[in-house]
């Protein structure tokens, strides 16, 4: 109710009088408010205080769609009327968690003490949304949250409704077809391909020749299209392997066991790895127009454009920002 009409936890607990620590509780459905406070937060919200009562905890939507088991932990961002959920630990989160703002309870998002649900959702797959997201503001609505999800899931959560943004990559000079609706702010531009360790090039041409196993990527990723078209350029459908989560799990997967893999040039070179080009691709950052007044799309905006990023894009291997 309180995002329809704009405003930030903060915002609306200073209007109506209140603590933002107490609005999370009322929000999260962990408390009643007293009469005087519900009787505020309703004149601000334009609502009875009947409506206002009768909302319950929030439910739980899954960012890309899969479902959600009670008692799981995840981080919540509030995407226009949705409490968006992020499993944690992820599948990104490596040895360091993140820690979770809630619980699913039935359905439901029941928020632990001290959650702030206020954010800006990018969903992709480039692992530079931790360094964005790391120079952006540590919390409040402008704090960006990022989650690990290939270009075609970072579209469809960004459509669906459950991100105010995606990052996809797709063919240079062809722009990738985008959804109506949507400002296209450019990031970089990087190589997509196969990856194996030094030593063992050789897997490259088996790779291509669809006789060797490959690390591939979920159907729909941008690093896996690519890799279809070359294989369907020689006639060739893709050979077994197994599927990596992202560009720094396949990568990884092919240090650790000598197996080609789908992946993009950057993550390759940081991990040591011999890298074969198959396409050159774009990176564009996609905001919901319906979100670029949020406080995060403005600090998404101002950082994509800033010289404290690019300076930190320009020194990690594979990053061409001057062809973006």
């Amino acid at each position: 109710m309180r995002r329809s009409l704009g405003l930030s936890q903060a915002e609306l607990a200073d209007r109506a009088g209140i603590s933002r620590q107490s609005l999370g509780t009322l929000e999260s459905g962990r408390h009643l408010p007293r009469v005087d406070a519900a009787v505020a937060l309703a004149g601000v919200l334009g609502t009875t205080v009947e409506d206002l009562l009768a909302v319950g905890p929030p439910r739980a939507l899954h960012v890309l769609g899969a479902p959600l088991a009670d008692g799981q932990a995840v981080r919540v961002v509030q995407v226009g009327d949705h409490h968006v959920c992020v499993p944690t630990p992820g599948p990104d989160d490596g040895e360091v968690w993140s820690a979770p703002d809630a619980v699913v309870d039935d359905g439901r998002v029941t928020l632990l003490p001290g959650a702030d649900t206020d954010g800006f959702l990018v969903a992709g797959c480039d692992p530079a949304l931790g360094i964005v997201a790391a120079l952006g503001p540590g919390r409040g609505s402008g704090r960006i949250v990022p989650v690990l999800a290939s270009s075609s899931a970072a579209r469809l959560a960004l459509v669906t409704g459950r991100a105010h943004a995606a990052v996809v990559h797709d063919v240079v000079p062809a722009s990738p077809e985008h959804p109506e609706r949507v400002h296209r702010l450019p990031l970089a531009v990087w190589r997509t391909g196969l990856a194996v360790p030094e030593g063992a090039e050789a897997a490259f041409d088996a790779a291509l020749a669809g006789t060797g196993p490959v690390i591939q990527r979920d159907a729909g990723a941008a690093a896996q299209v690519a890799f279809e078209r070359a294989l369907l350029a020689e006639g060739l459908t893709p050979p077994s392997g197994p599927l990596a989560t992202g560009h720094l799990d396949a990568a990884r997967q092919a240090a650790a066991t000598g197996t080609p893999a789908v992946t993009i040039e950057p993550v390759a070179r940081a991990l040591g790895l011999s890298f074969r080009t198959l396409e050159i691709h774009r990176v564009e950052v996609w905001i919901d127009v319906r979100s670029s007044d949020h406080p995060g799309a403005l600090a998404l905006g101002e950082l994509l454009g800033s010289a404290r990023l690019r300076r930190r894009l320009a020194v990690l291997p594979g990053y061409d920002l001057e062809a973006a």
